[in-house]
């Protein structure tokens, strides 16, 4: 039997913990308690409300949920909330319609559940989210007598929280790419840290990243997986060929959901082997400059969503930068290679034309120098022992010569040492300890440990250079009263230490302003120690504290000398 709130006693709600008591109304005329205004405030609503008895037939509906089902009141009133709901034979059972109504009978308690609702418009299926609260129905005795469904459409609330959950996990994906691509200068590395994260966040396993070769404009795969070496080595495309090539040339992402039905592909025969279905190849581009592409391939049918584009795309930025960092790396250390180089050959030049000019003064100047103050000598003794002031003026000129030759002496000694090319390091850092330390008054240790050897002619001339410019350091500036130099010999690298007591300096501070001389001093030697791929420590501290000065060089290529 059909049955409605306004063939009941006026209704009066008032609340009571969370129940809803029904109770008849008291006599009177005010228009709060009457049918048609609680009809009315029932109406209003913008939820949907429907009222149930224990037979889960509706006994009251209002106009928002008349609306939304596109029935009349008449349609609904004594039918079965399941079947005006959902079209079903019987109460909700599943767990996606879970049904309230058993659960608030036997507790008292309001229920809330969310319910999905599925309805065809236009040849569409809609998919609705209803939040249900199911509460009791009190009558002025204490009985329940009905149950109350508020329902509400929560259906864009869902969407937009799906959304923000979308838009977080993108923002965690686009983090992990950027984690990734960081933790290498390596280009190789860059790209296959990304692919497999790529490949990871969109549940994929095959994939590649083609770059652009500059030289022959041609798109080839650097870093691939799940992929043939026959397709990897067939597919190289200029930029407008196949997919990967229109998306470079346009600099637009390219969505294809079968590759095998579309007529841009290149190499049908290949795609058709690999078993290639949906494909997206993402331009790597930098302004308007095409570093490559990035292909994700699916050997299953699948339609990629925008939402999946737009991830792409951020991801290929996150990877174009990489790119550009590791390519800028690249040009840097190339450069300095070739900087390198171009020292280590003006170095070597340097020491070849220091050479040339100690033998000439050593083989003539020095010579001539000898024999013109033999010669003074030889013609002061044969002078009449009257001729006095003509022996004073040779014994002067004969001094002068003498003065004059040890200076060519040290001046052939600073240039290049003869003892370095006769007789190799030691003995040359000997010379330099007693003819610039110890004539200054320093007390100097000097030790070698392990077997000492000639070494290559170019890091016999590096270490002796390091040295003589830490030498003269303390001999000009240090004031020191002690030092210590030791050669250590052994077999995978050569360490030289040199230490002194003197009153020290800021080495920072010296080396990044350039003082002269000791400032170009220090950067020679840390040039040159790094040009052998060494390593040059220097320890200061002021105000008498000392200095001590570590160098190591790897013997990679030792050769002896002879």
């Amino acid at each position: 039997m059909k049955r409605s709130l306004s063939s009941k006693p006026a209704v009066k709600s008032k609340d009571e913990g969370s129940s809803t008591v029904i109770a008849p109304v008291t006599s009177g005329k005010s228009r709060s308690n009457s049918p048609e205004y609680l009809r009315a405030i029932i109406d209003s609503l913008e939820d949907e409300l429907i009222v149930i008895d224990r037979d889960y037939r509706v006994i009251e509906a209002n106009k928002a949920i008349l609306s939304r089902l596109g029935k009349s009141k008449g349609d609904v009133i004594g039918e079965c909330c399941y079947a005006v709901s959902y079209g079903l034979p019987e109460p909700c059972s599943s767990l996606r319609q879970e049904c309230p109504l058993k659960q608030v009978w036997e507790t008292r308690q309001p229920v809330r559940v969310t319910h999905i609702h599925f309805s065809d418009s236009d040849g569409n299926r809609q998919q609705r989210y209803l939040d249900i609260i199911a509460s009791p129905v009190i009558d002025s005795g204490g009985n329940m007598t009905a149950i109350t469904e508020l329902i509400r459409d929560v259906t864009e609330i869902r969407e937009i929280g799906l959304r923000i959950a979308k838009a977080h996990e993108n923002l965690s994906a686009l983090n992990s790419i950027a984690t990734v691509v960081v933790q290498s200068l390596d280009l190789d590395t860059i790209l296959s840290n990304a692919l497999d994260k790529t490949l990871e966040i969109m549940q994929q396993s095959t994939g590649g990243i083609l770059l652009l070769d500059n030289d022959k404009q041609v798109l080839y795969y650097r870093v691939h997986r799940g992929l043939s070496q026959r397709y990897i080595k067939r597919m190289r495309l200029g930029l407008g060929e196949g997919i990967a090539g229109r998306a470079a040339q346009t600099g637009e992402a390219i969505l294809v959901e079968d590759m095998s039905a579309d007529s841009r592909a290149a190499h049908p025969d290949l795609i058709a082997l690999e078993g290639i279905r949906a494909f997206v190849s993402v331009p790597l581009r930098s302004q308007e400059k095409v570093l490559g592409v990035m292909n994700i391939i699916s050997q299953e049918s699948r339609k990629f969503s925008t939402e999946d584009i737009s991830l792409l795309e951020g991801i290929a930025a996150q990877i174009t930068v990489a790119i550009e960092n590791s390519m800028l790396h690249q040009e840097v250390q190339h450069k300095d290679e070739i900087r390198g180089e171009l020292l280590r050959e003006i170095l070597t030049i340097q020491e070849e034309e220091r050479r040339r000019i100690a033998r000439e003064l050593h083989d003539e100047t020095s010579q001539v120098l000898t024999s013109l103050t033999t010669s003074l000598e030889v013609v002061a003794g044969t002078l009449a022992s009257d001729v006095e002031g003509s022996q004073a003026v040779l014994r002067k000129a004969q001094a002068q010569s003498i003065s004059i030759l040890d200076g060519i002496q040290k001046l052939i000694y600073e240039l290049r040492p003869i003892l370095l090319d006769d007789l190799g390091l030691v003995p040359a850092i000997r010379w330099l300890i007693r003819n610039n330390l110890e004539t200054a008054g320093v007390e100097v240790s000097f030790s070698t440990t392990g077997r000492v050897r000639r070494l290559t002619q170019q890091l016999e001339t590096t270490l002796f250079r390091v040295t003589q410019e830490a030498v003269n350091n303390i001999a000009k500036h240090a004031h020191a009263q002690k030092a210590e130099i030791s050669l250590h010999f052994n077999k995978k690298a050569m360490r030289i230490g040199v230490r002194d007591n003197g009153q020290g300096f800021n080495v920072k501070k010296a080396i990044s302003s350039g003082d002269r001389p000791r400032g170009l001093g220090l950067l020679g030697m840390r040039e040159r120690v790094e040009l052998m791929n060494g390593t040059l420590d220097i320890r200061s501290r002021p105000h008498g504290r000392g200095t001590e000065i570590d160098i190591e060089i790897p013997l990679r290529q030792e050769v002896a000398n002879g």
